[in-house]
């Protein structure tokens, strides 16, 4: 647990600092930041969920991204909205076409479940 509060203070002291940078230059540290909201429904279940993402790039090759994952209106779930899972996931492009990442899965809670790391090969 101390590792990855560790790594979120240090994402966001970077993330501090380049929006420093960044407000010098007078934009805003969203500028370019990415939303992405998705929802999705199970035809044969009928089940459905939403996702949300925030990327932003802290440097030409290396991104932040957080996502939230919520399951709507489901009938095993008391509220309207339960939030699942969430993410936090780190990616950094060695090529054009080659990237690794690191991502962190934190429940409900805050909590740490897992840490992946991983490569995308992109064409």
């Amino acid at each position: 647990m101390n590792y990855i509060i560790g790594l979120l203070l240090a994402v966001f002291f970077c993330a501090s600092a380049i929006a420093e940078e960044q407000q010098l230059k007078s934009k805003s540290f969203t500028d370019d930041m990415m939303f992405s909201i998705t929802t999705e429904r199970g035809m044969t279940s009928g089940l459905q969920y939403g996702y949300f993402y925030a990327t932003k790039p802290i440097t030409d090759k290396l991104t932040g991204t957080y996502s939230a994952s919520v399951s709507i209106d489901n009938p095993l779930s008391e509220p309207l909205l339960d939030m699942y899972s969430q993410t936090i996931n780190l990616s950094y492009s060695l090529t054009d076409n080659l990237s690794m990442y690191m991502l962190t899965d934190v429940n409900p809670h805050f909590e740490r479940t897992e840490t992946w790391i991983g490569t995308t090969l992109h064409w």
